[in-house]
């Protein structure tokens, strides 16, 4: 298998996101934000110009490698075929949580998976405020990464039942409305206040790694948004597979995700939250 420095590529990250990043972090302009599909879609400058500065950086860490970003894919979605090639690629979403940058919020990071026929084999989330990093490569833990160095293994949290359970649920983007206000009352009904919408998978990844969360359910699958998360998760000691009980699969962009601490807490929780979509 593939390998590759993470400390390198946290280093990259770190210093795309000082370069790129910080500087226009609660300073944009009018003209730097716009829309993508909606007013919940956006990007900015900031995305555009990390990604640029990371496909310029990271295939040098890795002779042979390619590069792929949520922004040039969202220009041309021919790219995703590159995921199921013979060159190892990396999936890059610059921004991770775009709406929360542009409006001011720190719940937002950078996140790298790299990816080789289909595999996420070595994956890093970089918190530009913070400082840290988290990271983990297929078959060797993971850990996170402070600004002063200090490392620390990565534990999900135990399981537990699901009347203590607590997480990222994100029911927005289920097209069926019958199907997602279905969705939503099992939620509000077995979770009550314990499920959560926070705009930034890098986020929700990191409280379910450090052990903080339980669960994390998403409807779409988009590389950049769960490759480089759902492989540290479980290198963390977690379970997570497609709602039908498949692996997830970087070039698989349906389906939907959940993430648990085991599998048992996995079956519990996708009978009895997830039962309306069958």
């Amino acid at each position: 298998m593939t390998t590759v420095d993470l400390d390198r590529v946290a280093q990259a990250l770190a210093e795309v996101a000082e370069q790129e990043i910080m500087p226009r972090w609660r300073n944009l302009a009018a003209g730097d934000v716009r829309e993508k599909t909606g007013p919940n879609d956006l990007v900015t400058v900031a995305d555009e110009a990390a990604e640029h500065a990371l496909a310029a950086r990271l295939p040098d860490l890795l002779p042979g490698s390619i590069m792929i970003g949520e922004e040039s894919v969202e220009k041309d979605r021919g790219l995703l075929d590159v995921l199921k090639g013979d060159h190892p690629v990396w999936i890059v979403d610059p921004v991770d949580g775009t709406k929360n940058f542009a409006e001011g919020s720190d719940r937002f990071g950078v996140m790298v998976a790299l990816v080789e026929r289909d595999v996420t084999i070595a994956a890093v989330i970089y918190e530009p405020v913070t400082g840290r990093a988290l990271m983990a490569e297929a078959g060797g833990g993971a850990e996170l990464i402070d600004r002063a160095g200090e490392r620390t293994r990565l534990s999900v949290t135990d399981p537990t039942g699901l009347e203590t359970m607590q997480g990222a649920f994100n029911f927005r983007f289920i097209p069926d409305e019958t199907v997602r206000k279905a969705v939503r009352a099992k939620a509000d009904a077995i979770l009550t206040d314990r499920h959560y919408r926070r705009g930034c998978a890098a986020y929700d990844y990191r409280m379910l790694v450090t052990g903080e969360w339980d669960f994390a359910f998403y409807w779409k699958n988009m590389p950049w948004d769960h490759a480089p998360g759902l492989l540290i998760h479980q290198e963390a000691g977690g379970y997570s597979a497609r709602f039908d009980g498949s692996p997830y699969r970087a070039s698989e962009l349906a389906g939907g995700i959940l993430a648990t601490p085991d599998p048992a807490s996995w079956r519990d929780f996708r009978s009895a939250v997830l039962a309306p979509i069958g």
